[in-house]
């Protein structure tokens, strides 16, 4: 018996599956109906991290100052800085998310996306070790009363993961085009 290897090897050589075998291997690998179902679930993902990160820097925005005071509470970072990211950070997460909502660099804005909630991760975990009663600043004057850790850290790494599905469905969506391409 021959391999597939083997540049002589003929039709003849190969074990011939059952019909059911052969059935599952040749049909198509997505129905239509699933391949909607994923499409809509995916914009479903898409639209509601843009409107997250829409929102959240649009807040921040509109009250720098509030920003600044709530980068400061976290006490990780002394003056100049707190102002640099209060200044910077809601622009960069309303670019982000625009970037993932429109698909005009899609991946990267998913991740920095991604990095800006493992940071947040880090920030809000540090500050519940070290014992701190603040607020959060995560939605800018939205978010005034004092952080709900546990309930905060799971909604980000929900959100993260989100992000990271996303993410990884785009590279398998490219990879899978890459070796249809290659093949064909």
């Amino acid at each position: 018996m021959t391999t597939d290897s083997e540049p002589n090897s003929t039709p003849e050589d190969f074990v011939e599956l059952p019909p059911e075998v052969d059935v599952v291997l040749t049909r198509p690998a997505k129905s239509r109906r699933r391949a909607l179902t994923e499409k809509i679930v995916l914009w479903c993902l898409r639209l509601y991290l843009a409107g997250l990160f829409v929102y959240a820097g649009a807040e921040k925005i509109v009250n720098p100052i509030r920003f600044t005071e709530d980068i400061r509470n976290y006490q990780l970072v002394h003056d100049p800085i707190p102002a640099a990211v209060a200044i910077t950070l809601p622009w960069l997460e309303i670019f982000a998310a625009l970037g993932v909502l429109t698909g005009l660099l899609y991946r990267g804005s998913l991740v920095v996306l991604i990095g800006m909630l493992a940071s947040f991760i880090v920030v809000i975990s540090s500050a519940w070790a070290r014992g701190l009663d603040i607020s959060c600043g995560c939605f800018g004057g939205a978010s005034a009363k004092s952080t709900n850790y546990p309930i905060h850290l799971a909604e980000t790494a929900i959100w993260m993961g989100m992000a990271v599905i996303l993410l990884l469905y785009t590279w398998r969506r490219d990879r899978r085009l890459m070796a249809h391409r290659a093949s064909a």
